[in-house]
């Protein structure tokens, strides 16, 4: 990591969502976590990497609260959990844990420990990330292609891939991250699990392929097949051409470049939306536990 302040995808409107300056980041960092038990770990670590992305000293405050959330709600296990069930799309009742919410902290850490002076929060990184390093974690779907780190913990796995990709990236983070007390067993074993899961995202990245050339959003069993949003489509795309940045892989290139022609083309792009609108329809919802 040569700049602590950048990211592999732009978070900074989550930081300016509530207004433009350090104090409305801070207001909304208030409310979205001023109840425990609707508190998003996702929403809140974002707000961190967001005002880490505005290259501001001023904002770095607002980093600093970032982490003393993370510090405070961290259990024992380094786990961030999620106190409300999933009210959509998945059947997961509370509290339940994100593969997104362990990697994007642990990315936000490692670089909180260089911009605040705090190498402390390397260890605190280490631990974000134990759950993915653990074959056995549910945040960990073992597949014939290899591992799959999963955003939302459900059974059968949802693979998600979004959240499966920037999940990868904070195994990277912390694999390039200093040593601390741990010395350099934990970014080791960080390395080995993201090129273990670079390998398995090449192999099966082709499951996420639709016959009009758009991406899947995940591949769980859903009544209709989940495909992206053109958000999730675009950011699929920029998903594969960094992790190609990081670790090339000419299949990331080609399904990019793929999922590319698709979102230029109104046919595509109308059936994608027509097809996801469909979804949102017959979706099943599971009652609040």
């Amino acid at each position: 990591m040569d700049d602590p302040h950048a990211y592999f995808f732009d978070l900074r409107a989550k930081a300016t969502a509530a207004g433009p300056t350090p104090a409305d980041a801070s207001g909304l960092l208030r409310r979205v976590t001023a109840t425990p038990l609707r508190a998003n770990p996702v929403d809140v670590v974002q707000i961190g990497l967001g005002a880490l992305q505005q290259r501001d000293v001023d904002w770095l405050h607002v980093v600093a609260e970032v982490v003393a959330w993370v510090e405070r709600t961290m259990d024992e296990e380094g786990l961030l959990p999620y106190r409300f069930p999933m009210r959509h799309t998945y059947p997961l009742a509370a509290p339940w844990h994100s593969s997104l919410a362990q990697g994007e902290a642990a990315s936000l850490l490692v670089r909180a420990a260089e911009v605040l002076g705090r190498p402390d929060l390397c260890e605190l990184a280490d631990r974000a990330i134990a759950s993915l390093l653990d074959p056995g974690s549910e945040l960990v779907a073992l597949t014939r292609d290899g591992p799959v780190l999963q955003e939302y913990p459900t059974r059968p796995p949802a693979h998600v891939l979004n959240g499966w990709v920037t999940s990868l990236w904070g195994l990277l983070d912390v694999a390039g991250s200093p040593s601390d007390s741990s010395g350099a067993t934990v970014p080791a074993a960080a390395a080995e699990a993201f090129e273990a899961g670079v390998a398995t995202l090449a192999a099966r990245i082709g499951l996420y392929r639709t016959p009009i050339g758009w991406s899947r959003y995940d591949l769980y069993p859903h009544p209709l097949a989940n495909v992206a949003s053109p958000t999730y489509h675009r950011l699929h795309i920029g998903h594969l051409r960094t992790m190609n940045e990081l670790a090339p892989h000419d299949v990331f290139v080609e399904i990019a470049d793929e999922w590319e022609r698709a979102a230029a083309s109104f046919v595509a792009r109308s059936f994608a939306v027509t097809r996801k609108a469909a979804f949102r329809l017959s979706r099943p919802r599971w009652l609040r536990r």
